[in-house]
């Protein structure tokens, strides 16, 4: 009974362990085809060549802050009352060009008053003068008077307590003509301290105009007709906004491509310019198809002193009347003078930071890790990591893996294999 217990025991095991073992060799089996038939396998790829082209750098920007210098307030000079308002809104005007008249009605009051005091202190004047020839006389003949009794004492012919007496009539003639000298000159100064107190009230009357400060257009009136002001209160806003300002900051490997003078076009991804003070339109809009010129007008630190980060300086020309300062959004600056450079196709970028590409060679590709320079929103300048007439992959790259074998066209239609 043992006997043919162990020996059917026996069996089943064999027939499991041969079981075993064939499922075993079937799934490497089916593994290794699998992997035979994948490595067959070519993956369908566009791409394009590594080619040296003109490239107008781009420079996109999230946000532009656009900002004027030419920008001022008209201040009144004096206290007063508006009576009249030369100039509207949206008028230009030149520098020096009256804009309001401002009245303060004391100051007529005041200049009549110097009038009278100045006269006045004429008249006085006029008789210190009269003061000073009667003691001239006095003093002429107190002086004959001496001269003669001072003979006469030699003589003994006449006391001496009336030569003392004649002597001290002559030392106070003397001294009523200095006296009168002294009166005039404190009247002459008066009168000139008065004749400068008119001025001053002429002047100060003469800042009732009050002017624009720059040459520009009127942005904003402040105040309105009948309004009283003091010394010092903004009027109105002139603003010269026919050309705006812009800084970018950009790392110095960047902005050795920039020259001082070089232009660009200025577009701008919206339909719509905003007018923040209402201006008026000195030509069309043409929405986001409008374009704008700028000019780099400085570049700091200079580029030959050591900086990681520069600003870059633009000029915008305004003359269309359709921009203001304030930021705008989602614009770009396209150089207008292009660059020869070696460059690949925007898309053939794997990531955001734009340092990777795949490479064809052989029937594979391979990741690639580059520098890149500036681009003009088509291609990418190269600076590092690929040669010209290289083929780089364009489209479809999520999931590529290093050696994987592609069947690669170029974007022409060229079916390279």
């Amino acid at each position: 009974m043992k006997r043919p217990f162990f020996l059917g025991l026996g069996v089943i095991l064999v027939l499991i362990v041969a079981l075993i073992t064939y499922g075993t060799y079937l799934n490497q089996r089916g593994e290794s085809q699998i992997a035979e038939r994948m490595s067959d396998q070519t993956i369908p790829l566009r791409g394009a060549k590594v080619e040296v082209r003109q490239l107008k750098p781009r420079l996109a920007l999230d946000t532009l802050n656009l900002y004027s210098d030419r920008m001022a307030d008209a201040v009144a000079l004096l206290d007063g009352r508006i009576t009249s308002i030369a100039a509207q809104k949206n008028d230009r005007v030149a520098q020096g060009q009256s804009l309001f008249t401002v009245t303060n009605e004391s100051y007529p009051i005041k200049i009549r008053q110097a009038d009278i005091d100045v006269l006045k202190v004429d008249n006085e004047i006029i008789q210190s003068d009269n003061e000073i020839l009667k003691a001239e006389t006095n003093l002429a003949r107190a002086k004959s008077d001496f001269e003669r009794y001072s003979r006469l004492i030699v003589q003994e012919a006449v006391t001496a307590e009336k030569f003392e007496e004649i002597e001290a009539v002559y030392k106070e003639a003397q001294v009523n003509l200095r006296n009168a000298h002294v009166q005039k000159e404190s009247l002459l100064a008066q009168r000139d301290y008065l004749s400068a107190q008119k001025e001053q009230l002429l002047i100060e009357n003469s800042y009732s105009e009050v002017t624009a400060p720059i040459d520009g257009e009127v942005l904003i009136l402040y105040k309105t007709l009948g309004s009283y002001v003091t010394a010092g209160t903004p009027m109105a806003l002139v603003g010269d906004f026919r050309t705006l300002n812009f800084s970018v900051d950009i790392e110095d490997k960047f902005s050795r491509r920039f020259r001082t003078g070089e232009m660009a076009t200025l577009h701008f991804n919206r339909a719509d310019f905003s007018k923040i003070y209402d201006t008026e339109y000195e030509a069309g809009n043409s929405g986001k198809d409008q374009r704008f010129t700028a000019r780099i007008v400085e570049i700091t630190p200079s580029p030959s002193v050591p900086a990681s980060i520069r600003k870059i300086l633009w000029e915008v020309d305004n003359r269309a009347g359709l921009l203001e300062p304030q930021t705008y959004n989602a614009t770009a600056l396209q150089m207008t003078m292009p660059r020869t450079c070696l460059t690949i196709p925007l898309t053939a970028m794997t990531s955001p930071a734009q340092n990777e590409v795949f490479v064809v060679a052989d029937g594979k590709i391979y990741r690639r890790e580059i520098e890149t320079g500036s681009d003009d929103g088509t291609f990418i300048e190269v600076v590092k990591g690929l040669k010209e007439n290289e083929l780089v992959v364009t489209s479809g790259t999520d999931g590529l893996e290093d050696g994987m074998k592609v069947d690669f066209t170029l974007e022409g239609g060229e079916d390279i294999g």
